[in-house]
C-alpha cells in the first residue's frame, strides 16, 4: 500500500492529469488537486476566499516550454465577500484591486482590476495576463500552481488601492498550449477603469499613455450585519437605498482633468523606478524607462483622478542608424 493511501475514503475520485493545450474553466475538472483558499466553481475555476488563494492542476505536459494564460475577475459578488469580511465604512467607494499572479512559486505579473458604476447595475472587470515557462517548469505528469497573491501597495498609493485584494476574485479561466517561440508578458491591452496601470517584466522601454473619463466608482454593497437589518423590510429599504445611490453616482459630472504626473514602484522590491513622462502635439503622454522591468511595475496617478481611465499602448524602439 502506498503511502498516504490509507487517507484516501469511498467519496475520493481519482485525479485525471490534463493533456495540452488545456484549457480550464471549471472547478469540475478532476485535473484539480488542491485548492489552497480558493472554492470551486462550475463556470469559473474557483474564487478566492483569502487574502490569498493557489489552485494546483494535474498536467500531463512535455517537459518543453508552455505558454499561460490567467483570467481573473471581478464581479459584484467577489466586492460583497470582500466588503464582508473587511467591513470598511458603508459610505465608501469600492477602490480598484490589485493583485500578483504567481506560478510555479514565481511572480509572473501583475493586474489592477476596477468595476465602474452604471445607471442600474455596476460593470465587473476582467483582466488576462499571459506568461511563458521555461523548459522543465511543468515536467510530464507535473502539476501548475496557479496563485492570486497579495501586493505590497507603494505609500503613494495606497489609500487608493483595496487592502486585502484577492479577496472574492474569481480565477476565470487557466489556458496552457506548448510554446514554440518565446513570448514577451502580455497584460489586458483595454483601459484599466481607473488612474493605475501595470508594466509586466520584461515590457517595453517605451509607452503611450492613454487616458479617458469613466463613470465614478461604485458604492460598496454591505450585507445585513444583525438580525433586525437581515428581516425581509430592512433589506427592502436597503436595496431601494443602494440603487438610489447607484443612480446618484453615475450622474455624478466627469471632470477627469488634466494628466497630474505619473509615479511608479517595482511591485517586489517597493522601490521607486525612474520614468520620463512626455507629451506629444496631440496631447498623449509618453513613458520612457531606462532598462526593461525584471519585475512588474505599478504605474499611477500623482493626485487622485478617480474619474479617470488609464490604457499602456507599447511604443516600438526607434531603429538603429546604419554604421557608417
Amino acid at each position: 500500500m502506498r503511502v498516504g493511501s490509507y487517507f484516501r475514503t469511498d467519496f475520493d475520485e481519482p485525479s485525471v492529469a490534463a493533456s495540452l493545450p488545456l484549457n480550464l474553466t471549471s472547478g469540475a475538472s478532476p485535473s484539480i488537486l488542491i485548492l489552497d483558499q480558493m472554492i470551486r466553481g462550475t463556470g469559473i475555476v474557483s474564487r478566492a476566499t483569502g487574502e490569498f488563494g493557489a489552485v494546483a492542476i494535474k498536467v500531463n505536459g512535455t517537459g518543453g516550454p508552455v505558454r499561460v494564460t490567467v483570467s481573473i475577475g471581478l464581479d459584484e459578488m467577489a466586492t460583497r465577500w470582500w466588503s464582508d469580511r473587511v467591513r470598511p465604512s458603508r459610505l465608501a467607494p469600492e477602490l480598484p484591486r490589485l493583485v500578483l499572479v504567481r506560478v510555479q512559486g514565481r511572480i509572473r505579473g501583475a493586474v489592477v482590476l476596477a468595476r465602474r458604476q452604471g445607471w442600474r447595475s455596476a460593470a465587473p472587470a476582467t483582466a488576462t495576463l499571459g506568461f511563458d515557462l521555461a523548459a522543465g517548469e511543468l515536467a510530464e505528469d507535473g502539476m501548475l500552481i496557479v496563485e492570486l497573491a497579495e501586493a505590497r501597495h507603494p505609500e503613494w498609493a495606497a489609500a487608493r488601492l483595496s487592502p486585502r485584494s484577492a479577496i472574492g476574485l474569481r480565477l476565470n479561466s487557466v489556458v496552457v498550449r506548448e510554446a514554440d517561440q518565446p513570448e514577451p508578458v502580455s497584460g489586458p491591452p483595454g483601459h484599466s477603469g481607473c488612474d493605475f496601470a501595470v508594466v509586466q517584466p520584461g515590457g517595453a522601454l517605451g509607452y503611450r499613455l492613454e487616458s479617458a473619463g469613466v463613470a465614478a466608482a461604485p458604492p460598496l454593497p454591505v450585507s445585513p450585519g444583525n438580525r433586525w437589518t437581515r428581516q425581509k423590510p430592512a433589506r427592502a429599504v436597503f436595496k431601494l437605498t443602494r440603487a438610489a445611490r447607484r443612480v446618484a453616482v453615475r450622474a455624478l459630472p466627469q471632470r477627469p482633468g488634466e494628466l497630474s504626473g505619473v509615479l511608479a514602484t517595482d511591485l517586489v522590491t517597493g522601490e521607486p523606478v525612474p520614468v520620463e513622462v512626455s507629451r506629444g502635439a496631440d496631447g498623449v503622454a509618453t513613458l520612457r524607462f531606462a532598462e526593461p522591468a525584471p519585475n512588474p511595475v505599478l504605474l499611477g496617478s500623482a493626485q487622485a483622478q478617480p474619474t479617470l481611465s488609464w490604457r499602456l499602448k507599447p511604443v516600438p524602439a526607434p531603429a538603429s542608424a546604419p554604421v557608417g
